[in-house]
């Protein structure tokens, strides 16, 4: 195990941040990965979905394993004292199916023959790290995306002709006070089309992707922060409600 990971996994049991000596920053997104495996490996997991979000010039998408423990399902009750930080955020989430089929040009027609499942998600954005969100970019990477738990709603068969992923309406509530702007929009524009290069960059990494394997896209709804106990719901406009209860 490496340092870093070992700083990281001690953070997380701590809920505390913790400084990372700039020789242990990783210099490449192959070293974040290698760090995200050992911290799986360091909180005796598998692998229960995956965080996907928009790359740089070098990379197409930067993506993140979510561990299993991490991931929650519809109406959960999570302890603020979880993270150190607890940011909310509204997303797709997606389950696949024939995974070896997809290659890096599908088409997307093609492409949602093998979108099995959809769910409203809501992604709890934390750290392990001081000085986030302004940190250099393979570090976040190690640091499992900046994800601290992500609670999955009740799942629907996928349809696309039941969605519009470029600008959903969604609601996003915190004590029923409204969060959103009520028009959802994703950095990539339409969620889905980061899938395909996000399962091949795994491939080229060597990390597998399994069809009960949620996979969330990035935020709709930009990102608020909680400290204090409350009632979140997030909806996304075709899909059941998630709930989370922060106590």
């Amino acid at each position: 195990m490496t340092q870093l990971s070992k700083l990281i996994i001690d953070a997380h049991h701590s809920a505390k941040l913790i400084s990372a000596p700039e020789e242990l920053i990783p210099t490449s997104l192959e070293s974040a990965y290698h760090t995200q495996n050992q911290l799986l490996d360091l909180l005796d997991d598998h692998i229960g979905g995956w965080k996907v979000g928009t790359g740089d010039q070098a990379y197409p998408v930067f993506a993140s394993l979510i561990p299993n423990k991490w991931l929650f399902s519809d109406e959960t009750i999570i302890a603020k004292e979880l993270c150190s930080l607890m940011g909310i955020e509204l997303e797709y989430a997606f389950r696949l199916k024939n995974i070896d089929q997809i290659s890096i040009n599908i088409s997307l027609e093609d492409l949602e023959k093998h979108i099995s499942d959809v769910a409203a998600a809501i992604e709890i954005v934390s750290t392990r790290l001081q000085g986030w969100p302004d940190l250099p970019t393979y570090l976040k990477a190690a640091d499992l995306q900046s994800n601290g738990a992500l609670i999955i709603g009740p799942a629907q068969p996928y349809r696309s002709n039941l969605f519009n992923f470029n600008e959903p309406i969604i609601s996003l509530t915190d004590n029923l006070i409204e969060k959103s702007t009520l028009r959802g929009k994703n950095p990539a524009g339409d969620p889905r089309l980061l899938i395909p290069k996000f399962i091949d960059q795994q491939r080229q990494f060597g990390r597998h992707i399994n069809d009960d394997h949620w996979i969330t896209t990035g935020s709709l709804s930009g990102i608020f922060f909680v400290d204090y106990k409350t009632n979140i719901t997030g909806t996304i406009n075709g899909l059941p409600s998630v709930h989370l209860k922060v106590v």
